[in-house]
């Protein structure tokens, strides 16, 4: 199953559930606590789809986590030799790349290909600029692409925030709308109470999307770290070594 479709999945669940939760105790010990989390219902469904778009993100943060752990392996494979004053000459450029070619079968590391084109362009003009012009190419695609992947944890942090607004509004609009009951306590409590509901949205909603974007800044920082160190290893130890007559 896709991860996207199996967090998308995970969301629902964990968002369902939480709702309920929040619903129920609040059923039976109507806090102030429980009503900001969403707890009274109807109007906590404002902070329902807020937690919706907050774990799913999350679980998107996690998966990226995930995937710069996994990546990290390959450079502690060994792929290269790593020895002072170690050269590499144009045959053994070719062995290289039938190695590489061989481990991406059941290691889908991105280092592996990286060092398996910097190989195949160096043996079709034995250029080692080439090479390493190949390198640089590569390393901007890779982290254009994990970049692509990462706008939808920004969408998601947005949408946090768009949808604390929007609870806000329509807040205001009810307590509009209830405006001419307050000639009585009750009506004065109806009031406030519809506008308490409408800032409290939008205090979840800003929290949330903090602690999202924080946990993508830290993930996205990882990222580029990782692509740094497979560029940088892979320059170090094959371009810089390759010896060409």
């Amino acid at each position: 199953m896709n991860t996207r479709i199996a967090n998308l999945i995970l969301t629902v669940i964990i968002t369902t559930a939480l709702g309920l939760i929040l619903s129920i105790s609040y059923s039976y010990a109507p806090t102030r606590l429980l009503k900001l989390l969403g707890g009274e219902m109807p109007h906590g469904l404002i902070q329902m789809a807020t937690y919706f778009f907050f774990f799913y993100g999350m679980l998107e943060v996690l998966r990226f986590y995930r995937y710069v752990d996994f990546q990290k392996k390959g450079l502690v494979l060994n792929l290269l030799p790593e020895k002072e004053q170690f050269v590499i000459s144009a045959d053994e450029v070719n062995d290289l790349k039938l190695k590489m070619v061989d481990l991406e079968k059941g290691h889908p590391y991105l280092i592996l290909d990286m060092i398996k084109k910097a190989c195949t362009k160096f043996r079709s003009n034995k250029s080692v600029g080439e090479a390493l012009s190949i390198v640089t190419t590569q390393t901007e695609i890779n982290l254009r692409n994990t970049d692509s992947e990462q706008n939808l944890v920004k969408y998601f942090a947005w949408a946090c925030q768009s949808i604390g607004l929007v609870g806000t509004v329509l807040g205001i609009g009810m307590s509009l709308q209830a405006a001419n009951e307050i000639s009585s306590q009750e009506g004065i409590d109806k009031v406030t109470g519809l506008l308490g509901v409408s800032f409290d949205s939008t205090l979840m909603a800003l929290f949330l999307s903090i602690i999202l974007m924080y946990a993508y800044s830290l993930v996205s920082e990882k990222i580029d770290k990782l692509h740094s160190d497979n560029e940088n290893y892979v320059i170090e130890n094959l371009i810089n070594r390759i010896y060409s007559k």
